[in-house]
């Protein structure tokens, strides 16, 4: 039980990211597609997963952007998933250098874009992938999968995932300086780990808030960023186990038209800290 405690630690310790960042959860498998709810106050259920190979993209380097003049010529999406901070763009892609409770570097890409939605795709350094899938309102991106994807895969565990209840935003249009939001997203999941199934439930509760413009200097350049900072709390439960708790605070750095360029959490456990390499986005 110890092993699976620790799992579910370092999970839900990565998974408390996905309503900033669009979820760091490491999976394999598919994404199923989800129904885009017509209120983000609606339950989001998922159907069955398919079987398909998991697409690699390879990561791209673009030239480190040095002003925010620069920044401003990178285009923008249009429709319902246009956001000033976090450009949803087909093919885009952004490398980060991921430091603390674990080292590794990944690559995020967009890898298909609706009117009023967006799937992305995170591949790790360390052979791992997180799908997601995402709904646009006017701007306002609002993840519909807890920590990014519905099927966790890490050793000997397997874990699949059905949301419950997914309510508010994880990121808006254009946020104001002290603008708050929150999202709160409730799932259960059946487990397996060494033949042995159990149950799990899970509740993540994140409020965030516009702080402050800021220079910030990272791997891929230097950048005129927007700070939000960010407090999560997760209740989760496995089988007949009491229900534990983990609180999280945390900054996530924006840069208009570029996306997100670094990001700082810390819990009762580990720190976390997530750098910008590079971007390309056509």
């Amino acid at each position: 039980m110890t092993k699976i405690l620790r799992y579910f630690l370092l999970s839900l310790v990565l998974s408390s990211l996905a309503c900033t960042l669009g979820g760091l959860l490491p999976t394999e498998g598919t994404q199923p597609t989800a129904e885009v709810p017509s209120s983000p106050l609606e339950t989001t259920p998922f159907p069955p997963e398919e079987e398909q190979e998991t697409p690699s993209p390879q990561p791209t380097t673009a030239e480190p952007t040095a002003s925010p003049t620069a920044q401003a010529t990178l285009p923008l999406p249009t429709g319902q998933c246009q956001n000033e901070f976090y450009p949803v763009v087909q093919g885009a892609t952004w490398q980060y250098q991921m430091s603390g409770v674990s080292s590794d570097t990944f690559v995020r890409s967009i890898t298909a874009v609706r009117e009023d939605g967006f799937d992305d795709q995170d591949v790790f350094g360390m052979g791992t992938v997180r799908q997601g899938s995402w709904a646009c309102r006017a701007g306002d991106l609002i993840a519909l999968t807890p920590g990014g994807g519905a099927f966790v895969s890490a050793g000997t565990m397997q874990t699949n995932f059905t949301v419950e209840s997914n309510q508010g935003i994880s990121l808006p249009a254009n946020p104001q300086l002290g603008q708050g939001w929150s999202q709160a997203i409730a799932y259960r999941g059946q487990s397996e780990m060494g033949g042995t199934s159990f149950k799990t439930r899970t509740f993540l509760e994140r409020s965030c808030v516009a702080a402050n413009f800021e220079r910030v200097r990272v791997p891929a350049g230097e950048f005129e960023a927007l700070r939000v900072d960010c407090s999560t709390k997760i209740d989760f439960s496995i089988s007949d186990m009491s229900t534990f708790s983990v609180s999280e605070t945390g900054s996530v750095w924006y840069a208009s038209g570029v996306g997100m360029v670094k990001s700082s959490s810390s819990d009762q456990a580990a720190n976390i800290e997530i750098v910008l390499l590079t971007y390309n986005i056509p």
